[in-house]
């Protein structure tokens, strides 16, 4: 198994999760200039805009960094047009979400890792299986993240705990990074104790002082623990955690009275531009606010590059202590 330091070049075996509405310049900038991999989240977003905000973190750090794309077989249109404009930009690193999430669909991702190894870029890939890893792994990635069902965004099924050592057992290849519920030294130091050679982080990057998104988003997520966390969009197939607010007991409600066929076309017109009226607008009571269960861990908002070193070192101490 691949070392995370060495693949990533960088000097913390650390990357920052890509969230829609809030991995942006100036977090994803900050975070390079902290030696750590920060990820530019494209979540769909014009290939337009995606160059525009290249070229802007470009502007603010020169050192690496990466983009992230679906792989999804009905959109390999706009995956090839995001594999030019990437090349273009002469970037290093881009980073594989699983539209089947429990599940590669093998020769998709063997086509598209080849012909971004071609373009000479690393290829990370984040899974919630260790059967997604295994054919991650085959089909080439250079950087496999098992994140477990502690992490913001879509939900999985196996917890970090359970799912980290499972999927270090199965990778032969591929540097593997723990994450989901991580946010402080202890949860780094356990991750390299289960097999991981560096962790993720999503949620303790929600309150960095670098951050783009609205204040009242950052205010929220430290002033938040674990009991203030609830799941929605189970109906969707697509279930994440969320601070419970407004918009949370609006989606609860239609999925609780209605049958899915019901539900689901009313939660995603509930749901539409909620996680951009959050991040961008400030309301964090009609909006969608979406950290993962180490919220409880995230107590202040503090400069990425405090977070980054805090987080690295606490974690070297405790795996340097003697028992």
């Amino acid at each position: 198994m691949n070392d995370l330091k060495t693949v990533l070049g960088m000097k913390y075996p650390i990357i920052a999760g890509p969230m829609a509405w809030t991995s942006m310049v100036s977090l994803v900038s900050a975070v390079a200039n902290a030696g750590a991999l920060g990820v530019l989240g494209a979540g769909g977003a014009t290939l337009d805009i995606i160059d525009q905000q290249i070229k802007k973190v470009k502007e603010k750090t020169d050192q690496p960094f990466g983009v992230n794309v679906l792989l999804d077989r009905s959109a390999e249109t706009y995956i090839a047009q995001m594999t030019d404009l990437i090349d273009k930009d002469n970037l290093k690193f881009i980073y594989a979400d699983d539209a089947e999430f429990e599940g590669f669909d093998k020769p998709l991702a063997k086509k598209w890792f080849d012909i971004w190894h071609e373009i000479g870029l690393k290829v990370i890939v984040k899974v919630a299986t260790a059967k997604a890893a295994i054919i991650a792994d085959e089909s080439g990635a250079d950087v496999i993240v098992a994140k477990g069902r502690e992490g913001g965004g879509r939900l999985s099924h196996v917890g970090t705990i359970a799912l980290v050592p499972e999927v270090v057992d199965v990778v032969k290849h591929a540097a593997v990074v723990a994450s989901g519920g991580i946010s402080d030294g202890r949860g780094f130091a356990a991750a390299r104790v289960l097999g991981a050679s560096g962790i993720e982080m999503g949620t303790a990057f929600l309150a960095a002082s670098e951050g783009d998104i609205h204040s009242n988003v950052k205010k929220a997520v430290v002033n938040s623990t674990v009991e203030n966390l609830v799941v929605t969009g189970r109906d969707t197939n697509s279930p994440c955690w969320q601070i419970s607010n407004q918009l949370s007991d609006q989606l609860i409600t239609v999925e609780k009275e209605n049958a899915p066929k019901v539900a689901v076309p009313e939660i995603e017109k509930l749901a539409t531009g909620t996680l951009r009226l959050a991040a961008q607008d400030g309301d964090v009571v009609k909006g969608a606010v979406m950290p993962g269960q180490g919220v409880s861990l995230v107590n202040e908002i503090r400069p990425v590059k405090e977070i980054i070193t805090t987080v690295y070192n606490e974690g070297m101490a405790i795996l340097n202590k003697k028992y």
